[in-house]
C-alpha cells in the first residue's frame, strides 16, 4: 500500500512539473508583464523620491504661509492686549445716556433748521402750543395730587423712592468689561464711517467716466425739457380750429 501511494505522489509531482514547464496562456503572460512593468516604475519612483528632497505643491506652500501669518497676527494681538492700559470703567447706563444726548442734539438741530425758514405766525403758535401743553400737564399733575387719597399718595411715594434708588444703583453699577470693549469698538467704527460720509458730502469723490457721461446727458435733457416748457409758456402755440370754435 505504501509503495502504491508513493508511486501516485511521484506521478502527481511529474504532472505538476509538466504543467509548470508548459507555456502560459497569452492573457496571463500579458498581465504578468504589465504587473512587472508597473512594479519596476514604482520602484524607480520610490528611488527618485528618496534621492531628491521633497518639494511641496504651491497650494500647500500658500496655506502654510497663511497659517504662519495667522499665528503672527494672534501673537501680536496677545502682546497688544498684554501691554494695553486698562480702559476706564464706565457706568452701566453710559451708552443709554449718550444715545439720548445724541437724539436730543439731532432734534435740536432739526428744530433750529426748521425755525430758520418758519414764518413768524407759525413759530409763535408752535411755541405757544408747547407752553400750553406743559402748563396743562402741570395742572393735571397738581389736580391729581390734590384729589389723591392718602393711601394712593403713600404708594406713589414708595414707587418714586424705588425708582430713585434704582437710578442711583444704575449709576454706581459698572458696565461689564466685554460689553464696554466691543461697544466702544463698534461705536468707533460707526463714528469713522459717519465722518467719512460727512467728508464725502463736503468733498465728493470724482465720478467714474461712465457715470459722469450719463449724468451730464441726464442734466442736459432735463435742462432742454425745462427750456421747451418755458418757451411754450412764453409763446403758446395758436389754438386749433376746433379750439377756436369751442372758445367762441
Amino acid at each position: 500500500a505504501g509503495q502504491h501511494f508513493n508511486k501516485l505522489e511521484e506521478q502527481k509531482k511529474k504532472e505538476m512539473e509538466a504543467l509548470l514547464n508548459e507555456p502560459a496562456p497569452p492573457a496571463i503572460e500579458y498581465f504578468t508583464q504589465q504587473w512587472l512593468e508597473e512594479k519596476k516604475q514604482q520602484e524607480l519612483a520610490l528611488k527618485k523620491a528618496n534621492e531628491t528632497p521633497y518639494e511641496p505643491p504651491e497650494a500647500t506652500k500658500y496655506f502654510d504661509e497663511l497659517e504662519i501669518k495667522k499665528a503672527k497676527a494672534a501673537e501680536a494681538a496677545r502682546e497688544q492686549v498684554k501691554n494695553k492700559t486698562p480702559e476706564e470703567t464706565l457706568p452701566v447706563d453710559y451708552f443709554t445716556k449718550l444715545g439720548e444726548a445724541e437724539m436730543e442734539a439731532k432734534a435740536k438741530a432739526a428744530w433750529e433748521l426748521a425755525e430758520k425758514d418758519m414764518p413768524i405766525g407759525i413759530k409763535y403758535f408752535t411755541l405757544k402750543g408747547e407752553e400750553d401743553r406743559l402748563a396743562h400737564e402741570a395742572e393735571v399733575y397738581r389736580l391729581s395730587q390734590e384729589n389723591m387719597s392718602d393711601a394712593t399718595r403713600h404708594f406713589h411715594k414708595i414707587e418714586d423712592e424705588k425708582e430713585a434708588a434704582s437710578l442711583a444703583s444704575a449709576k454706581q453699577e459698572p458696565m461689564p468689561r466685554a460689553i464696554q470693549h466691543f461697544t466702544m469698538a463698534d461705536r468707533a467704527i460707526q463714528d469713522k464711517r459717519r465722518a467719512e460720509i460727512e467728508d464725502m458730502k463736503v468733498n465728493p469723490p470724482e465720478m467714474p467716466p461712465g457715470q459722469a457721461y450719463f449724468t451730464e446727458r441726464m442734466l442736459a435733457d432735463q435742462a432742454k425739457k425745462q427750456a421747451e416748457i418755458q418757451a411754450m409758456k412764453d409763446n403758446p402755440p395758436p389754438p386749433t380750429v376746433a379750439g377756436q370754435h369751442f372758445n367762441k
